[in-house]
């Protein structure tokens, strides 16, 4: 039996990653699946997690990109023969199970898997055989993981975020969003350009126009 650390490579992850380090805990393997969707900045925080610990951390990508599944059509249900478009903004997304759990459950079956969410996310934490959560048992939450990264010189460099993750997702809130438009406007033209081809636009009732417009002055 392996202990597989699941690293997402947002805060708590990474504070979890390194305190599991300090501790000597024992860690087989680190895995990140990559949604390919990560913003610029993840990747380098990645790639200098990986320098600083001097482990391996392995990368898992999917095996169609988001543009097959996105511009690709339905194969059953109501929707059959129709292009997907975005995810629905219920959970999980198709992407989330593409590019996440198809990659990630396969390796830590049977294993034992170590999870960075924090004891104030009760809601994500799922008791599953072989599931653990070490932020929880330290009693460690959001706000411990940034103390603790701040503590060794380290700034998470997408702390502006509430929720790290696919830049491009319908189920980030309004303020990601209005970041997104704000520090990254070649992302959010192409965004735009995904609400244009999606036959079911972005999210339910909501437009990105619209949205923009209403941050114009």
């Amino acid at each position: 039996m392996k202990h597989i650390v699941s690293f997402s490579g947002g805060k708590d992850s990474s504070a979890m990653l390194l305190r599991m380090i300090e501790l000597k805990m024992p860690i087989d393997e680190i895995v990140f699946a990559d949604t390919t969707l990560e913003f610029p900045e993840m990747y380098e925080w990645i790639n200098k997690i990986e320098e600083l610990i001097n482990m391996k951390i392995t990368r898992l990508k999917p095996l169609k990109s988001f543009n097959d599944w996105f511009y690709g059509k339905c194969i059953r249900g109501k929707s059959k023969g129709n292009q997907r478009g975005f995810p629905l903004t219920a959970f999980p997304c198709y992407w989330s199970r593409e590019s996440k759990f198809k990659l990630l459950d396969p390796i830590c079956k049977g294993n034992i898997r170590y999870l960075g969410i924090a004891v104030d996310e009760p809601k994500r934490i799922h008791l599953k055989e072989g599931y653990k959560y070490p932020l929880v048992d330290w009693n460690w939450t959001e706000q411990d993981c940034i103390n603790y990264l701040e503590k060794r010189g380290l700034k998470h460099p997408l702390f502006k975020f509430k929720r790290t993750g696919c830049w491009l997702c319908p189920k980030q809130s309004k303020g990601s969003l209005k970041i997104l438009m704000e520090d990254y406007p070649e992302l959010w033209e192409k965004l735009k350009k995904y609400e244009e081809d999606s036959p079911n636009g972005f999210k339910p009732n909501f437009s990105l126009e619209e949205f923009e417009n209403s941050y114009s002055f």
